[in-house]
């Protein structure tokens, strides 16, 4: 692996999603592409969509260490492919809001360039037991599903200045490292050039947000930490990074109304004080809020807490109960 031309392509990463981050949040305002920060006093409008920023950094960053390599290998320019193509699904939503039903369908054809790279029968790699051979039921049924319901996951918890693109940050650093302890080449480059892409568009999404990531921004985090996974078998450790993501998603399947609670009970309160209260539905964030007192910023410190220290269990699982 190329250091220096890695590292390169990581500053320009940071550099390109900052700068277009920073147009992006006052363009899309005067174009009316903008939601409102419903968790501040007068909910102020925000620039939506903010996640393009990351998707043309992860894009040119891609292309540019592909010829600075001198050679485009095939894990890579699928696994790039997938992820560009979950970011794209998450455009058409932010821009349509289409329907949530149709996005896993939608995120799961993206997956078909890792389908087509991964043809074959395969395995899946589970600590202390070692690889549990699946066959052809990997790429036909592991690799979409597992691109489509990360990236529901990722597009669930969110909602909050940081927390989305925190999460993808702490997530995606978690697996690359394993992947480059693997020597994976693609799934670290694709790892790194993600995790540089977040940090620049987080400078601006960190309370006060001046820009939201969007479904754009949500959806491309989570095919990210599918790809990675599933081209440095990583499965079960993505499967862990996960788990806050799957327990946000499980308490919305219990209640009352899945997916519809928002609709029903509203959105979250912000009081005088800046403290948050939690609408009458479960939620991860809401229990949070429920333990204690809360404002935007500690809610958001608690959750990326909690998910840095799923990703360092993963990491430690995968290093020592191999």
């Amino acid at each position: 692996m190329n250091l220096p031309a890695v590292a390169g392509v990581g500053l320009l990463a940071v550099v390109l999603s900052y700068v277009s981050a920073r147009y992006l949040s006052t363009k899309f305002v005067k174009m009316g592409i903008t939601g409102n920060d419903i968790h501040k006093p007068g909910k102020p409008v925000t620039a939506e969509m903010g996640g393009l920023s990351v998707l043309f950094a992860f894009l040119t960053c891609s292309v540019v260490i592909m010829l600075a390599t001198g050679y485009p290998i095939s894990p890579l320019v699928a696994g790039v492919a997938t992820i560009g193509g979950a970011g794209v699904v998450g455009m058409a939503d932010d821009f349509t809001n289409m329907r949530q039903r149709y996005k896993p369908f939608l995120i799961g054809a993206a997956a078909i360039p890792l389908i087509a790279v991964l043809w074959g029968p395969s395995s899946i790699e589970m600590p202390l037991i070692g690889a549990l051979p699946v066959g052809y039921i990997f790429p036909l049924a592991v690799v979409p599903l597992a691109v489509a319901i990360s990236a529901n996951f990722t597009n669930m918890l969110a909602g909050f200045n940081g927390l989305e693109a925190g999460s993808a940050v702490i997530a995606l650093a978690a697996l690359t490292l394993l992947a480059a302890l693997r020597s994976s080449y693609p799934a670290t480059i694709i790892g790194f050039i993600l995790v540089c892409g977040y940090l620049g568009f987080l400078v601006l999404n960190w309370y006060p947000a001046k820009i939201f990531p969007g479904d754009t921004g949500t959806l491309m985090a989570g095919a990210g930490i599918a790809t990675i996974a599933i081209l440095a078998g990583l499965e079960f450790a993505a499967i862990v990074v996960s788990i806050p993501a799957g327990i946000d998603f499980t308490l919305k399947m219990v209640a009352k109304r899945p997916f519809g609670g928002r609709r029903v009970f509203g959105d979250t309160t912000v009081g005088e004080d800046g403290h948050l209260s939690a609408p009458a539905y479960p939620a991860l964030v809401h229990a949070f809020m429920r333990v204690g007192p809360l404002t935007e910023r500690g809610l958001v410190l608690s959750v990326l807490g909690m998910q840095a220290f799923y990703s360092a269990l993963a990491v430690t699982i995968t290093l020592f109960l191999r």
